[in-house]
């Protein structure tokens, strides 16, 4: 079975090898292959296991198809069996517990937050403008740099 990574199909096509590509179901996936010139039938694979891409959905296999730079094809949906999705779906138990604990951090750092959002808005104290607060600062680096530069002075 020949077969193309996304980058190879893409420079195919692009120098005119790629005469067709076809969409084809098989159980709840989908896969594409692409009719070249020279080479016959070859097979869309990933880049690191080289695996035939597999697509859930078909939007997304004709949107690839699209940005590899190929204009013509052809679908088979005869083994197409849309009931098997979850059947073919892997199951990750550790990216399952991987997201409940960041939902669970998001849902406590929230609570947090609008805690102390909250204890901010009850504050009796005083709200300060901000100009007041930027000169109050400033007199005290003045200070501080006066006590710096007489203690200079005394060496």
């Amino acid at each position: 079975m020949k077969t193309l990574d996304v980058s190879q199909a893409t420079a195919a096509a692009q120098a005119g090898g790629v005469l067709n590509a076809v969409l084809r179901a098989d159980g709840a996936q989908f896969f594409i292959e692409l009719e070249t010139r020279t080479a016959g039938t070859a097979v869309l694979v990933t880049s690191n296991n080289r695996r035939p891409r597999a697509f859930r959905n078909p939007i997304k296999a004709l949107e690839v198809i699209r940005d590899l730079g190929v204009q013509n094809g052809r679908f088979s949906l005869e083994a197409w069996r849309p009931d098997e999705a979850e059947v073919d779906r892997q199951s990750r138990p550790d990216r399952a517990e991987a997201m409940k604990q960041t939902h669970s951090n998001a849902a406590a750092y929230e609570k947090w937050f609008r805690e102390q959002v909250q204890e901010s808005l009850d504050d009796p104290r005083p709200n300060v403008p901000h100009a007041q607060v930027q000169k109050e600062m400033a007199d005290k680096k003045a200070a501080l740099r006066k006590r710096i530069s007489a203690r200079g002075a005394k060496s």
